[in-house]
């Protein structure tokens, strides 16, 4: 059975960038000067590719049900200081070039680790000949992560120009750590009508007449350029809709699509829109029209479909421009099985198709240990061909017969050798709540943020609140946006938001409130934000204390009126900033597939509180370092192996989890199976944890007994762990003193752990 896909992710981190695509009106400096400024750009030559090891690949990716990649990566050193040519010219500017080739490949895809334009400077990547050109990209387009991908250029060289004034000279920052070598499903830029395509003759474009009462949802479907360690993949989505109609860029997928990416080359994927034939025969279409990175928001955490309906809900770290025509499709979450409808998709990174069912539904499971987690499709014959999914489908959205999302494609077996066979949709209705009560493992919270148990809504055009004169709102928070490890005593931090335009009216007149931990500031915006764009906004930095912060930001009086949608006005967020002793570090060396190994902590309550993994096949393993910040508490860290031979497969794995000087896990077994647990508890470095909770302990060390003495008689929970996290000793009381007695416990080592209205701490108790 086919799992059709794409690539690789991990994470969890925000990231973002103010536009989303490049300026076309800006040409590079190449072609507006004489020739004769520029000398010929240094050629950089990348080691040889072999095609017969990258098909090796291919067939073990599908032997172990990894996923499906186009490209392979191979590593590069290439910055503004070590390689490429700079030629000064008459203005004060200067240009760097560097020309990049991988013979034989059939389009490069040029990989930023490092990646910072400053004001006015600009950077292309064309063809030699320039026949394809991807730029200007612009300050606007530099991630705050600095991880940055161009997209796909076609043929085997590429030539990499930065534009640089003399205003901004030595601020820019260009590092390629990474240049995927395409050898399979890329056409040649200029294929004409007769060339064969990448998807499958049968597929129907949707230009065609099937498509016809389907225009809205085909707005909403982009190809996915994902990107990963080892190499690139396609996978398919669509921007969906929430109860709000506040146009927030979210696009739903497919989890297992995201399997294998770190975190900041979230930063790194590309999406393209509008990516379509002009005609029902056509084969080819604009790839100029995209967005560039994202952020994960939820997703199934199922292995792929294995045991839920395996989503993936990303937020662009940018909005969709409105020239794009973008639209967000609505959806529904009922059971209800859909007698008709479609799904539209990029089958092998193809131009955009629609696939057609006349069949009714009926539900599945994909991994077959959890019931009902997927619809099956079974594909009908139309006019202009018999629609089926490929590679690069994945994740694409299904439709029903009203026109809403209700899944997203994990797999199936349908080709076009075998359009009678079923493909497998995770459900929407099992993505809702089923998966845990987590907000990153449901679609409800985000979609329906005000909890209105709406059953289904319907979708809307950008840009929303179009109707409205004056409108602004809070489009993303940027920063502070994740827990803050190893703060001794306060660390300074600068807020930073992006706003939206979302009426009809350019805003020049705007103000902000905002709250960090109730304390009410005001900043007051002056300029020009046009119709349906967005503009950073940073705020003044503040110190923020250990312990946990909570930072409220509105907007209101755009252009000196009242706001006429103060729906989208305001975003809240709180974060945690953390003491030494709540970091933890994960020393982890992977065996010879890394892309079968991946790990979590969760707490008490089995909440998964950090996660990484999967990682990259290399032959001696791959040695990761990760920090996570934990509060006091206890945890359980547990590492996984989807092949089901621990870290034991050529090269020996090993991981050591350790903080403030204490060892708290290490591998027990290197072939531990599917996965190994450990627990482990995090001692604050005082139970002096908040200012209103404090507590005597006495004596300690004990010989037993161990005395509490409470300052207030205040309800409060209790609870001791020995150093594998079990439970011994729970209690809940409004007494102020009392004692425990663990003399029928072993000696060593022991975790006090109270809890309150004013907070938690952790205090270790030495029995003797």
């Amino acid at each position: 059975m086919k799992r059709i896909n794409a690539i690789v992710v991990i994470s969890f981190i925000f990231c973002t960038v103010a536009t989303a695509q490049f300026d076309e009106t800006i040409f590079p400096k190449s072609t507006v000067y004489s020739a004769a400024l520029f000398t010929k750009p240094q050629e950089i030559v990348l080691p040889a590719f072999s095609l017969t090891e990258a098909e090796q690949l291919d067939k073990n990716d599908a032997k172990n049900g990894h996923l499906a990649l186009f490209s392979r990566n191979i590593n590069t050193n290439i910055t503004l200081n070590n390689s490429g040519v700079w030629n000064d010219l008459p203005d004060g500017s200067r240009v760097w070039r560097v020309k990049i080739t991988s013979v034989n490949a059939l389009a490069l895809v040029p990989l930023f680790d490092k990646f910072y334009l400053p004001e006015g400077a600009t950077m292309y990547v064309y063809m030699p000949g320039k026949e394809e050109v991807l730029g200007a990209f612009t300050h606007d387009n530099s991630p705050e992560v600095r991880a940055f991908c161009t997209g796909i250029i076609h043929g085997e060289t590429c030539i990499v120009e930065y534009n640089e004034p003399k205003e901004v000279k030595g601020k820019g920052i260009i590092s390629i750590n990474q240049v995927g070598h395409a050898y399979r499903w890329i056409a040649p830029l200029s294929r004409s009508t007769n060339s064969a395509t990448a998807a499958g003759a049968c597929e129907v474009n949707v230009v065609c007449s099937e498509a016809a009462n389907w225009a809205d949802q085909v707005r909403s479907a982009a190809r996915i350029l994902a990107v990963s360690n080892g190499g690139n993949g396609f996978c398919s989505g669509a921007l969906i809709n929430n109860v709000r109609a506040d146009c927030t860029p979210y696009f739903l997928s497919t989890q297992h699509c995201s399997e294998g990416t770190t975190a900041n080359q979230y930063s790194q994927w590309v999406f393209y829109f509008n990516y379509q034939a002009a005609t029902c025969n056509g084969t080819t279409g604009p790839t100029n029209k995209i967005v560039n990175g994202c952020t994960k928001i939820a997703d199934s955490n199922d292995s792929g479909g294995d045991t839920g309906p395996d989503f993936l809900l990303l937020r662009f770290n940018s909005n969709v421009p409105v020239s794009y025509n973008a639209y967000f499709s609505g959806w529904n979450h009922l059971t209800t099985p859909s007698p008709s409808g479609v799904s539209i998709h990029h089958p092998d990174g193809d131009i955009k198709k629609i696939s057609t069912y006349t069949t009714p539904l009926t539900t599945t499971s994909w991994g077959g240990s959890v019931n009902n987690t997927h619809w099956d499709v079974k594909w009908a014959a139309t006019a202009n061909g018999h629609g089926v999914t490929e590679p690069g489908s994945s994740g694409s959205p299904l439709f029903n017969n009203q026109k809403q999302i209700i899944g997203t494609l994990t797999g199936g077996d349908s080709y076009c050798v075998t359009p009678n066979n079923k493909d497998q949709y995770g459900r929407v209705f099992y993505g809702w709540t089923s998966m845990g009560t987590a907000a990153n493992r449901q679609l409800k919270v985000w979609l329906d943020p005000d909890n209105t148990s709406a059953d289904s809504i319907s979708g809307v055009n950008a840009p929303c609140g179009s109707a409205v004169q004056n409108d602004a709102g809070i489009s993303n928070i940027n920063r502070p946006v994740s827990n803050i490890c190893n703060v001794v005593t306060s660390v300074s931090d600068t807020p930073k938001i992006v706003i939206r335009n979302f009426g009809v009216n350019t805003i020049t007149q705007l103000t902000i409130n905002y709250t960090i931990d109730g304390n009410v500031f005001q900043y007051q915006f002056n300029g020009m934000l046009l119709s349906g764009n967005t503009t950073a906004i940073t705020l003044p930095a503040i110190v923020l204390s250990v312990g946990t912060h909570t930072f409220t930001f509105e907007t209101t009086l755009p252009n000196n009126q009242a706001d006429g949608n103060t729906a989208n006005d305001i975003q809240t967020i709180t974060i945690t900033v953390f003491p030494p002793s709540g970091s933890v570090v994960l020393n982890l060396h992977t065996d010879d597939y890394g892309s079968e190994t991946r790990w979590e902590i969760t707490n008490a309550n089995s909440q998964i509180v950090a996660e990484g993994g999967t990682y990259t096949d290399v032959t001696g393993g791959q040695s990761i370092t990760e920090t996570a910040c934990l509060a006091p508490g206890c945890y359980t860290f547990t590492i996984y192996d989807s092949y089901g031979d621990g870290v034991s497969s050529g090269t020996i794995g090993s991981f050591s989890l350790t903080g403030n000087t204490t060892t708290y896990a290490t591998l027990t077994s290197a072939n531990f199976g599917t996965q190994e647990a450990h627990n482990f508890c995090v001692a604050a470095t005082s139970i002096d944890e908040t200012k209103e909770m404090r507590l005597n302990i006495i004596p300690n060390p004990s010989n037993g007994v161990f005395s509490l003495m409470f300052d207030e008689a205040t309800e409060k929970s209790v609870r001791v762990f020995d150093a594998l996290g079990r439970i011994v000793f729970e209690k809940k009381t409004i007494e102020q003193n009392f004692s425990i007695d663990l003399s029928a416990e072993n000696k060593g080592v022991y975790f006090l752990e109270t809890q309150s209205s004013f907070g938690k701490a952790v205090q270790k108790l030495i029995l003797k």
